[in-house]
């Protein structure tokens, strides 16, 4: 009896092991499969499970074509073996497909060799219509296994999962609404996001369709782009050898602290939505502030990068005179702005895997350079989200914390010095330490031809920011994504 209730106990911890918990592991630490783009390119890519539909899916393909949107579908092979048309449609309108199973089975109860004969079948099938190979493969649930990895990868498939998931595969009253909600809030640079084009509850597709209808315009508006880029990314990167870091702390430390830092957006809402800046939006907590619009001719042209990388050359070296310069700007009559204590503002965070591939280069002027038109072509992007992006619509203005400030006024930021305060000492020695963690120099960097680095606040005012980096006309009355929805509910 004891002998019997040891196996049982033996085969139970084996098959949590097998399952539950393989999949917990890959799902938090993000291995195993792709769950995202990059962070750097704004991007994004819908993908949809469970079809294809006789009723949903042409409806769904012609959405998609009026917005240049381009996507992937999870097909599952019951289906696709009733509808061959429908799997031909899909790939003649330049979407790409992957395999969702045959039965669309939960890998947890099924043997690896079910699952084999399970991905074999599809794999075949959309072969034979599409003529082109099938490699990309989600589990039902996103059951990824020990087994399903395994052969997955005997196969030449790639899983892909996702970023997050719309929910819409229920039903019932506002659930485009919450479709809506559930995607507006958290679009980024590089996101996977899962959806439905058939399965689910009755209908529950339906809204599906009358949420994208919502979401595309809007999504183009901010800026993004609906294609596969994220997922064929991430494949380039798994297939390539990863570029070897200069220092071994970086080498040793890096890859946890990246994780560390895909916590913290997770735990503070910070969606990276430029190629420099990453954004959350935090209570202003720095005092009063006024500010003057700044007037037509101040605002950067394609010389300013230049022009702020020589005054930074200039500065890094202790033999060189210090470069000053006095604005002045004639006295005129001018709108002025205003951010009061507790506004909303949107804070930037730097993209530091961007700095990582900038700090790489071969010369102070070329890093400032780049990074300085970076930042000009990132701020563009940071004001289309205070436009229209609903999270950050509210934002008084932006700000944040930061070493590198040298020449940064000529971008329309206003740069101070910090209150010595407990909180801003902490972030001054985070900075610090990201300075000595991402730069190729690391510590050298602090004490090389720098002087004394101190970390400084930079912020600008929603309305310098909207007169300097937006382009176009900016829309007089604009309804929020949940006020669109609204209405198509009625």
């Amino acid at each position: 009896m004891s002998s019997l209730f040891i196996l049982i106990v033996t085969f139970l911890v084996l098959a949590v092991i097998y399952g539950p918990v393989a999949e917990l592991i890959m799902d938090l630490f993000q291995v195993g499969g792709i769950y995202k783009g990059d962070d750097l390119a704004r991007d994004i890519t819908l993908t949809f499970d469970d079809g294809p539909s006789p009723l949903y899916t042409l409806q769904l393909l012609d959405l998609l074509d009026r917005h240049q949107a381009r996507a992937i579908f999870f097909v599952v092979g019951k289906q696709a073996e009733k509808y061959p048309e429908l799997i031909s449609a899909i790939h003649e309108r330049g979407h790409l497909l992957g395999i969702h199973t045959y039965r669309h089975g939960n890998a947890w109860f099924q043997t690896p060799l079910g699952l084999y004969r399970d991905l074999v079948r599809t794999k075949r099938l959309l072969e034979e219509i599409t003529h082109t190979p099938a490699t990309l493969f989600r589990p039902p649930w996103g059951r990824l296994t020990l087994g399903s990895l395994a052969m997955a990868h005997y196969l030449g498939l790639v899983p892909v999962l996702w970023t997050f998931a719309a929910k819409d595969w229920r039903t019932g009253d506002g659930r485009t609404q919450e479709i809506v909600k559930n995607i507006g809030a958290r679009l980024h640079n590089g996101a996977i996001i899962l959806m439905h084009d058939n399965g689910g509850a009755q209908n529950a597709p339906a809204n599906t369709l009358k949420a994208l209808e919502i979401l595309l315009p809007r999504i183009h508006e901010i800026g993004f782009s609906c294609n596969v880029e994220p997922v064929l990314y991430a494949l380039n990167v798994s297939a390539s050898r990863p570029t070897r870091l200069p220092r071994l702390m970086q080498r040793l430390i890096l890859p946890i602290w990246i994780q560390w830092e895909r916590l913290f957006d997770r735990i503070y809402g910070v969606y990276p939505l430029s190629r420099m800046f990453r954004l959350s939006v935090t209570p202003w907590r720095f005092g009063a502030r006024r500010a003057e619009l700044p007037p037509n001719s101040s605002l950067p042209n394609s010389e300013t990068p230049r022009i702020l990388a020589s005054e930074y050359v200039a500065a890094t070296s202790s033999e060189r005179a210090r470069t000053s310069e006095s604005d002045s700007r004639p006295d005129r009559e001018a709108d002025r702005a205003v951010v009061n204590p507790r506004d909303p503002m949107a804070e930037l965070h730097f993209q530091n895997q961007a700095l990582l591939q900038l700090l790489a280069l071969d010369s102070p002027e070329k890093i400032a350079i780049r990074i300085l038109k970076e930042v000009r072509n990132s701020l563009h992007h940071v004001a289309l989200a205070l436009v229209y992006d609903d999270r950050f619509r509210s934002a008084k203005g932006i700000f944040g914390m930061t070493l590198m400030h040298r020449g940064i006024e000529k971008l329309g930021f206003h740069a101070e010095e910090i209150e010595q305060n407990a909180l801003n000492r902490w972030i001054g020695l985070l900075l610090v330490w990201l300075m000595i963690l991402y730069h190729p120099q690391g510590y050298k960097r602090l004490k090389t031809g720098l002087g004394e680095m101190r970390p400084k606040l930079v912020w600008m005012t929603r309305e310098e920011l909207l007169t300097r980096y937006f382009k176009g006309v900016q829309p007089e009355a604009l309804s929020t994504l949940m006020e669109q929805a609204q209405k198509a509910r009625i």
